[in-house]
């Protein structure tokens, strides 16, 4: 009789311990899904500048054109490369005949180069002095560095869980349910919007004044929820 007994809470452990997944399974199957998206952001300072500078040429031929831009940009890349902390990298070249007028076409050719740094007052500095050198400003503009970015994006990733956290808890006691747990979710990258325009064209050749502003730095979180009865 003993040994009946012990074999009987035996099987009926076995069968609770087993009957434990699949009443949390059902629970799952049962519960409402909430898809949530939410967004943290703040403002931050651009505090990276970037200047873009060209050297224009017209010839009668396209060697001439050359010849005289690589001497042009090399006078103007060692003065740069001069200054210190001053990212200097050089951009498009372009060498073209234009539309005939009166005789042969002439041909006319530029190339670019781009300065960036967040030492401002050295950085307009020395775009003023490449401007006094014949070299035209074609775009000026703050951007916001990655540092800055990066350092907000921690930031704002926990501020946008935390109200997530707390919306999922809200709308679930509005349907008399409990937040059963996250079946999925997606942290987003911070972004910094409201960067402006480049100003482009010929600019006097002076040394340039610039304000940085400010851009808006968000971070986007998106969640998939589970909802259930407060007791299931």
């Amino acid at each position: 009789m003993l040994r009946f007994a012990t074999s009987t809470l035996l099987l009926i452990g076995v069968i609770q311990g087993n009957a434990f997944p699949v009443l949390a399974q059902d629970v799952e199957q049962r519960a409402t899904v909430l898809h949530l998206n939410q967004t943290a952001e703040r403002s931050v300072t651009r505090d990276l500048l970037r200047v873009e500078l060209r050297v224009d040429e017209t010839g009668a031929d396209p060697s001439t054109v050359q010849a005289a831009i690589n001497r042009r940009m090399a006078a103007a890349l060692d003065r740069a490369h001069q200054a210190q902390g001053i990212r200097v990298e050089t951009g498009f070249y372009n060498v073209g005949q234009e539309r005939p007028t009166a005789g042969s076409a002439p041909w006319h050719g530029s190339q670019s180069v781009i300065l960036t740094g967040k030492d401002t007052d050295t950085l307009l500095k020395l775009a003023g002095t490449l401007q006094s050198d014949g070299l035209s400003i074609s775009s000026l503009h703050y951007e916001v560095s990655p540092e800055t970015r990066d350092a907000a994006q921690a930031e704002l990733t926990a501020k946008a869980l935390d109200a997530l956290d707390r919306r999922a808890a809200a709308i679930a006691a509005h349907l008399h349910l409990a937040v059963l747990r996250y079946r999925d979710l997606r942290v987003g990258n911070a972004e910094a919007e409201g960067r402006p325009v480049p100003r482009l064209g010929t600019m006097a050749a002076a040394a340039p004044v610039a304000e940085p502003g400010e851009a808006t730095v968000r971070v986007t979180v998106e969640a998939e929820l589970l909802l259930a009865g407060s007791r299931p």
